[in-house]
């Protein structure tokens, strides 16, 4: 190119050629063609040659020190398993509080100069999204599951529920599989911590919902005994439950990050940490270095000046008694015999209760305080809720050997019968009338009066 340069030079000069014709040959200007022609007559060749177009000072250049704590940070999140894109390498510099940290998009361009980052030009720009979202936390959850494998290669699950307006990761749960028992589970856990959501959003997981089954499946009842509102998305169209669904990621991540998980309580454990870990870190889904919780404060609908404030619904778990009844309050709540020595969730609104037994609704009641025994009521009518908890529990633990399928377990050797009771006093024979006692009304039957139709399946 010096070569070519200097031999146009002495075409002009020779007269074979003028100025503008050797200027429109090389594409430079007149400005251009003075300026080199300058330039080999002080310099020779060397004068030619391309010249860096980098100015003499750069005085508001990023300090190499801090190019290198950029390029550390950004390493230090990748072995965490967190996003170390440039929104998050400068949300992590200002949480450490360093001063004069540059703009994320700053922190870019040095990633690319330092060939960490290929430039996407392409790619859609965070501006032209249409971000929607409820306007205060608790008004909308999202729950949805993904597989996750165990370091022996067995496929599990692991259940999010997300807060669509602050973000908060309200729960997680490993389980073995997608189902109701999982699902609810999960839900009650989060109800515990963080209170009751005004409405659940799924998929169209039979776990969930069953919609497009045409059937109410039994997390759908249990939301909306408690007053809240399950809600599905579109059938493919997962977008509507896209904050869950790019959460999936962000946990799938972290977890490739952490060593394997050998069994279901460890991958727990490492899950709890993660929960812990999301909600105090910065989101790039809100304000510009706000974690969830602190959305979650920011964004909470104020209470109303007048009028009560709404009671607190509250979760604990009880174990129930050998005569099938559970202590609340002082409160003695009867909810059958065949659930002894199993532990039902209780959701307490005041002096409402909702009992479950897994995603069983056994009872739901209003305490009355001017009896200590709240007995089941009488007549007790069948419950197909109830035979469908019946049959998952004799699925669970077979009967023992002589003992006729559908049927309570005999009582143990040396056990003492209830005063009354059918099996203290024998079974009728049928058409038989019910005995009546001295004042001429219905047997009672553990402490209540039984009508006389009344029909006592094997709960009784």
């Amino acid at each position: 190119m010096e070569t070519k340069y200097a031999a146009m030079f002495a075409s002009v000069e020779q007269g074979r050629e003028s100025v503008t014709e050797v200027c429109a040959r090389l594409g430079i200007s007149r400005q251009s063609y003075y300026k080199y022609r300058r330039r080999l007559a002080e310099e020779g060749l060397d004068g030619l040659r391309p010249r860096s177009r980098r100015p003499d000072s750069t005085p508001t250049t990023t300090p190499q020190a801090m190019v290198d704590w950029i390029c550390s940070v950004r390493a230090l999140l990748e072995n965490e398993g967190w996003d170390n894109g440039a929104l998050s390498i400068h949300n992590r510099l200002l949480r450490d509080g360093v001063d004069q940290v540059p703009s994320w998009r700053t922190i870019h361009r040095m990633l690319v100069r330092e060939d960490l980052v290929t430039p996407q030009p392409a790619k859609r720009p965070r501006s032209s999204r249409r971000r929607f979202e409820f306007p205060a936390p608790d008004d909308l959850w999202q729950i949805d599951a993904f597989e996750h494998p165990l370091a022996d290669g067995t496929i599990v699950v692991v259940f999010e529920i997300k807060d669509d307006c602050s973000r908060t990761q309200i729960a997680n749960l490993a389980w073995p599989g997608e189902d109701a028992d999982g699902a609810w589970l999960c839900l009650t856990r989060g109800i515990e911590q963080w209170g009751k959501p005004l409405m659940v959003l799924s998929d169209n997981s039979l776990a969930f919902n069953g919609r497009l089954h045409k059937v109410v499946v039994r997390v759908e009842k249990n939301l909306r005994a408690l007053g809240i509102k399950p809600i599905t998305c579109r059938p493919g169209h997962p977008q509507t439950n896209g904050k869950n669904e790019r959460g999936h990621s962000t946990l799938q991540r972290w977890l490739r990050a952490q060593p394997a998980a050998r069994h279901l309580a460890e991958l727990q454990a490492q899950i709890d940490r993660y929960q812990i870990a999301y909600n105090d870190r910065p989101h790039q889904g809100l304000d510009p270095n706000q974690t969830p919780l602190e959305r979650r404060i920011a964004a909470r609908r104020p209470r109303p000046e007048q009028g009560p404030i709404p009671e607190p619904t509250l979760v604990r778990y009880c174990t129930v008694k050998p005569r099938g009844f559970l202590s609340w309050d002082g409160f003695r709540i009867a909810v059958g015999a065949e659930l002894a020595g199993r532990v039902c969730t209780v959701f307490a609104t005041g002096d409402h209760l909702l009992i479950f037994y897994r995603h069983h609704l056994v009872r739901e009641l209003d305490i009355d305080r001017t009896r200590r025994s709240q007995n089941l009521p009488e007549p007790r009518r069948r419950d197909a809720n109830r035979q469908r908890l019946i049959d998952d529990l004799l699925a669970a633990a077979p009967p023992p050997q002589g003992q006729a399928p559908g049927l309570p377990p005999p009582p143990a050797p040396g056990a003492v019968e209830a005063p009354g009771s059918r099996a203290a006093s024998g079974r009728r024979a049928a058409g038989a009338k019910r005995p009546l006692n001295p004042e001429g009304r219905p047997r009672t039957i553990g402490g209540a009066y039984t009508h006389p139709t009344t029909q006592l399946s094997a709960m009784s």
